[in-house]
């Protein structure tokens, strides 16, 4: 006859089973055995032990299967050493950044000028540190020669054009004459409308004509994409023709207001900015950060 399966039971019911055991030979008159004085206190407390270890073991690995899935599963099993200042990015530490930051006159007057005109629209100007940010990149590349495409009223155009050189030049493709109006209004006011070449009408149209030119190729330092969502892809690789190698490709709103990492948020403009970060992340023809300035800036060196 074969002998019978051996059976292994969980630390904390092996313990119960061993006090009950005991409490049954007790009541019997035996004698407890060498080695197993008390009732069992011990192993139960080395059994309450064990399940407080793996209880935190599976909090730790929830946390980071949680990290994992708000990043695109980019961190995979790792864990994120870092405690990022976003999650404290409340009304007072917004104000204290603002605070110090690098902020023009002029460009605080055009946000309530803006805000005035445009009510509704207005957030779709970017903020003041990253204004302040995007002239620094500028500066800092070097930059002469600069493509926005999406001006709105002209904030980023007189952040980057501040920071330009002289006799560097920024072409503003926009589409919308009553934002142009109000952004050449502040161009003479910011001093900087001798560094601007304004394009009324369809960005895609005043690349392609453009690129129509070879001696266009290759020949800007940064160009910065703010403008429809849908359309993103498009003007970027239009601006990957006309970039030199070494330059900067900055693209806005890649975080979106959160939204694409909200797998219940499905619109057009959500699912288009998804697509596209997950197509600059495996793009080789780019060194490529998406950093969390403003709405999320994607930056893009052309190789």
């Amino acid at each position: 006859m074969p002998p019978p399966p051996t059976v292994t039971l969980p630390p904390a019911l092996a313990c119960h089973l061993q006090v009950w055991r005991r409490q049954v030979a007790a009541a019997a008159g035996a004698a407890p055995r060498a080695g197993r004085g008390g009732d069992g206190r011990r192993c139960l407390m080395a059994s309450a032990q064990q399940q407080q270890q793996q209880q935190q073991q599976q909090q730790q690995q929830q946390s980071t299967t949680s990290a994992g899935s708000t990043d695109g599963g980019q961190s995979g099993t790792a864990p994120i050493n870092k405690e990022v200042i976003s999650k404290h990015m409340d009304g007072r530490l917004y104000g204290y950044l603002v605070a110090h930051t690098r902020e023009p006159p002029v460009l605080a007057a055009l946000r309530a000028a803006t805000a005035a005109q445009f009510p509704t629209g207005a957030r779709m100007q970017v903020s003041p540190e990253q204004g302040a940010f995007m002239g620094w990149l500028v500066g800092t590349l070097g930059a002469r020669r600069v493509i926005e495409v999406g001006t709105f009223t002209g904030y980023s155009s007189i952040a980057m054009a501040l920071a330009l050189p002289p006799g560097g030049t920024l072409l503003a493709c926009d589409r919308d004459p009553k934002a142009m109006a109000l952004a050449r209004e502040y161009w003479e006011k910011a001093g900087v409308a001798d560094r601007i070449d304004e394009r009324l009408g369809p960005a895609s149209e005043t690349l392609d004509t453009l690129l129509a030119d070879p001696s266009q190729h290759a020949s800007y330092d940064f160009a910065f994409i703010d403008a429809d969502k849908r359309g993103y892809r498009a003007y970027y690789e239009q601006l990957l023709r006309l970039v030199r190698p070494g330059g900067v490709i900055a693209v806005d709103n890649v975080l979106w207001y959160g939204k694409v990492a909200d797998p219940a948020v499905a619109d057009k403009n959500t699912e288009a900015l998804r697509q596209l970060n997950a197509f600059l992340l495996q793009d080789e023809r780019v060194a490529f950060s998406l950093v969390p300035v403003g709405d999320g800036i994607a930056l893009c060196t052309v190789r």
